[in-house]
C-alpha cells in the first residue's frame, strides 16, 4: 500500500496557492517532481525547499514574486530543471544558483531582468545546457558575457527581446538550437549563425526576403521556422527564392504579405508575371506595420497641431482682450480730460467781463479834462445835486 512518504510527483498548477506550509515537506522525501506553476505566490524563504533533496524538476512559473533570496536552492543539488518564468524578478543574486551543480535546464524568461552577474550564473557553467531569457530586457552585451561564462550551453533562446541585428560571429559554435523568434530582426547573413545548427526558429521577425547564400544555408537546417514574416514578394527580395521555392521544403506554409495585390497568396504558387518589379512593389505602404506606425504618427501630429493652435488661439485672444481693454481705458480717460476742459471754459466765459469802447471817432468826441476841472465840475455837480463823470 502506498503512503505520502512515496509520492514521487506532486503537481498543483493553477491552484489559486498564495503560500505553501513547509511543514508539508517533510513528509515527502522522496519527492523528485514539484510544479507550483501559475499561482499566486509571492514570497519564497531561503529554507524554503530545504527537506526536498532529491528534487529533479522544480517549476514556480507564472506566480508573483519579485526576488529570489540567497542560497533559495542550496539543498537542491541533483535539481536538473528550474523554471521561474513569468514572475516579477528584477535581479538574480549572486548565491541564487549555489550548488546546483546538476542544473541542466534554466527557464528565468519573461521577468524583469536587465542585468545579470556573471557570478550568480558560475556555479552552473559546467552543467547547464539549456537557457531561456526569452522577453527580458537584456542586451546584447549582457547575452554576450552569459555566454562566455556558461561554457556548455547548447540551447538558447532569446525571444521577444526586440533585437534589430546581431554581429556576425556572435554565437558561439556550440550553440545547436536558436530561438530567435518575436525581435525586429530585418537581415539575415550566413554569419550570425553557428554553423551547425539543429533548430532555428525566427517566426514573428521582420524578414521580407532572402538571399540565395542564406537559403542554401538554411536548407542545411533540419528545423527551420518562418513563419509570420512581412515577405515581400517583388524581384528586389524572394528574386533567388523564387527560383527555387519548388525545390525546397522552406517555404511549404508561407504567404506573401504585400503588395496588397499579391497578399495571402502562397510564394509556391506565384508566377513569374506576377511578381511586380521593386519600384512597383509599394514599399512601405503596403507594409502592414509600417501603416500602424504612420496612422500613429499622423494621429499624434494632429493632436499636437490641435494642442499648438489651441494655445496661440487662447494667447491671442488673450493679447486682444488686453489690447481693447487699454483702448478703452485711454479712449475714457481722453473724454475726461476734455469734459474737463470743456468746464474749465465755460466758468472763464462765464466770468468774464466784456467793455466795449465806442471806437467810432468821427460820430463820437472823446473830451478830456484835467485834474482840476474835474475837481471843478465835482463841485458844481454836487451843489446842483448831479453827479458828472469825465467821459
Amino acid at each position: 500500500m502506498l503512503t505520502l512518504s512515496d509520492l514521487r510527483s506532486l503537481e498543483c498548477r493553477h491552484c489559486g496557492l498564495k503560500r505553501i506550509n513547509t511543514q508539508i515537506y517533510h513528509l515527502l522525501p522522496y519527492l523528485t517532481h514539484l510544479d507550483l506553476g501559475y499561482n499566486e505566490i509571492q514570497f519564497l524563504a531561503n529554507d524554503e525547499f530545504q527537506d526536498l533533496h532529491r528534487l529533479h524538476t522544480l517549476k514556480l512559473d507564472g506566480n508573483l514574486f519579485p526576488v529570489i533570496l540567497e542560497n533559495t536552492f542550496v539543498n537542491q543539488q541533483q535539481l536538473k530543471y528550474l523554471c521561474l518564468a513569468r514572475n516579477r524578478i528584477a535581479k538574480i543574486p549572486d548565491t541564487a544558483l549555489k550548488n546546483l551543480t546538476s542544473l541542466i535546464e534554466l527557464d528565468i524568461g519573461y521577468n524583469k531582468l536587465s542585468k545579470a552577474e556573471s557570478v550568480a550564473f558560475s556555479y552552473v557553467k559546467k552543467s547547464l545546457v539549456k537557457l531561456i531569457i526569452s522577453g527580458n530586457k537584456f542586451r546584447l552585451n549582457i547575452v554576450k558575457d552569459l555566454l562566455d561564462v556558461l561554457t556548455s550551453i547548447r540551447d538558447l533562446s532569446i525571444a521577444h527581446m526586440r533585437l534589430v541585428s546581431i554581429p556576425e560571429g556572435f554565437f558561439p559554435e556550440r550553440i545547436r538550437n536558436l530561438n530567435l523568434s518575436g525581435n525586429n530582426l530585418t537581415e539575415l547573413t550566413v554569419g550570425m549563425f553557428p554553423k551547425h545548427l539543429q533548430l532555428l526558429d525566427i517566426n514573428a521577425n521582420d524578414i521580407r526576403g532572402l538571399n540565395d547564400s542564406v537559403l542554401t544555408f538554411f536548407e542545411s537546417i533540419p528545423h527551420i521556422k518562418f513563419r509570420d514574416n512581412p515577405w515581400t514578394c517583388d524581384l528586389c527580395h524572394i528574386s533567388d527564392i523564387f527560383f527555387r521555392v519548388n525545390h525546397t521544403n522552406l517555404f511549404l506554409n508561407t504567404t506573401c504579405a504585400f503588395p496588397s495585390v499579391l497578399k495571402g497568396k502562397s510564394l509556391q504558387r506565384l508566377t513569374l508575371d506576377e511578381i511586380p518589379a521593386c519600384s512597383d512593389s509599394g514599399g512601405g505602404e503596403e507594409d502592414p506595420f509600417g501603416s500602424n506606425k504612420k496612422g500613429l504618427i499622423i494621429g499624434l501630429v494632429c493632436i499636437v497641431t490641435f494642442a499648438v493652435s489651441s494655445i496661440i488661439f487662447v494667447v491671442c485672444s488673450c493679447v486682444r482682450r488686453h489690447h481693447q481693454n487699454e483702448a478703452r481705458r485711454r479712449k475714457r480717460a481722453a473724454e475726461c480730460q476734455e469734459n474737463n476742459l470743456d468746464h474749465s471754459t465755460a466758468i472763464f466765459t462765464k466770468n468774464q467781463l466784456n467793455f466795449q469802447f465806442p471806437l467810432d471817432l468821427t460820430e463820437r468826441k472823446l473830451s478830456v479834462s484835467t485834474i482840476g476841472e474835474i475837481k471843478k465840475d465835482d463841485r458844481q455837480g454836487m451843489s446842483n445835486g448831479t453827479i458828472t463823470t469825465g467821459l
